[in-house]
């Protein structure tokens, strides 16, 4: 048997605040990496010198489905975990650009795939203890070829048209790790009737 402590509250005893910003400055004055140091105060009033948050752009994430039912999803290298990584196509929104718009010029960029249907499905955190950006997800159903693939000696692109049952498989084997793309995915399954509805118990 699990013991308790005298003072422990129970689950419906705890209250979540917010914590409160004291005073920020400049950590790292970095184009790609802009990083800032937070002096906060805990709830508990406990006082935190030297929080760091990356303050990086908000990202607009595209999954592409061709008029024939396949998802458009792209093989890169990532250099901080040094391994290939599936992902669907996604970037940084551009200062005064429409996160829709930002949608379709990473998926052409990143697949030479453009036109189909846009339909927003919802953001995501990627990391918030840590991260400012929002993710963004956008549907485009019916996109074709034909448009200006980039040749990035950054983020060459691989991609490959997979079945919505072989997408599932990649998430199950684990093969598709990306949170983002992971996320984007449980969305457009959803979306689509893929998944099953749930109800709750009584």
């Amino acid at each position: 048997m699990a013991k308790t402590t005298p003072n422990a509250k129970s689950n419906d005893d705890i209250v979540i605040k917010p914590w409160k910003r004291i005073s920020s400055t400049v950590a790292l004055d970095e184009k790609w990496f802009p990083v800032s140091k937070h002096k906060t105060q805990l709830p508990s009033g406990t006082i935190v010198d030297d929080y760091f948050v990356w303050n990086s752009p908000d990202i607009a994430l595209a999954v592409p489905i061709t008029e024939d039912g396949k998802f458009v999803i792209c093989e890169q290298y990532r250099f901080a975990i040094d391994q290939l990584m599936f992902q669907f196509p996604a970037g940084g929104i551009n200062k005064n650009e429409l996160k829709e718009d930002a949608a379709r010029r990473e998926m052409e960029e990143e697949t030479g795939y453009i036109g189909g249907e846009l339909t927003y499905l919802g953001k995501c955190s990627p990391f918030g203890s840590k991260m400012t950006t929002w993710e963004y997800v956008y549907l485009i159903k019916g996109v074709r070829p034909g448009g200006n693939k980039a040749d990035d000696e950054n983020e060459p692109s691989k991609n490959y048209l997979k079945t919505p049952e072989e997408i599932m498989s990649m998430i199950e084997s684990g093969e598709l790790v990306n949170s983002g793309s992971l996320s984007a995915a449980l969305l457009v399954f959803q979306k689509l009737g893929y998944l099953k509805s749930v109800s709750p118990t009584t």
